[in-house]
């Protein structure tokens, strides 16, 4: 005699085969989607900082059209020593090569303009770097430093 077979409310093997097929689907194409969009916004710009490569003497021009501007601030990245033997015009001196310079620079005002300088362009580079990274608004740098203007 054969029993019959009790009436089953779980799904049947198609039910469960089709579930399963339409969550992986819907996994995977929001994966690819996160995906894609994390592509695309660490390939796009920083919307913070934009730097501008400058000489000296497009530096002196800066501080002749832009010098005594609240807005716009010369920064000296060299040591007290050698800000005190002598400095661009109303220059504020940080000494990247110190202790609290992420402090220091992380104080300033990220909105304001500024020109970034060293003795050869090293120093401020750094300092440029650690700039964009707290997104300040804008930033120019005299890459090759103050004596750059001796070698003519």
């Amino acid at each position: 005699m054969m029993k019959d077979l009790p009436n089953r409310t779980a799904k049947s093997f198609d039910d469960q085969g089709f579930e399963w097929r339409w969550r992986m689907r819907k996994f995977l194409t929001l994966g690819i989607v996160g995906l894609l969009l994390a592509v695309a916004v660490s390939a796009s710009p920083a919307a913070g900082t934009r730097v501008t490569n400058v000489t000296i003497e497009q530096a002196r021009k800066l501080i002749q059209e832009r010098g005594g501007m609240p807005d716009f601030v010369v920064l000296d990245v060299r040591t007290p020593a050698e800000f005190s033997g002598g400095h661009l015009p109303g220059a504020l001196n940080i000494d990247i090569q110190g202790r609290d310079i992420a402090v220091r620079v992380g104080a300033l005002d990220r909105n304001k303009t500024y020109l970034v300088y060293c003795r050869s362009g090293n120093r401020s580079a750094k300092a440029v770097q650690a700039m964009e990274r707290m997104d300040f608004h804008s930033v120019y740098h005299m890459t090759a430093g103050m004596i750059g203007g001796d070698k003519k």
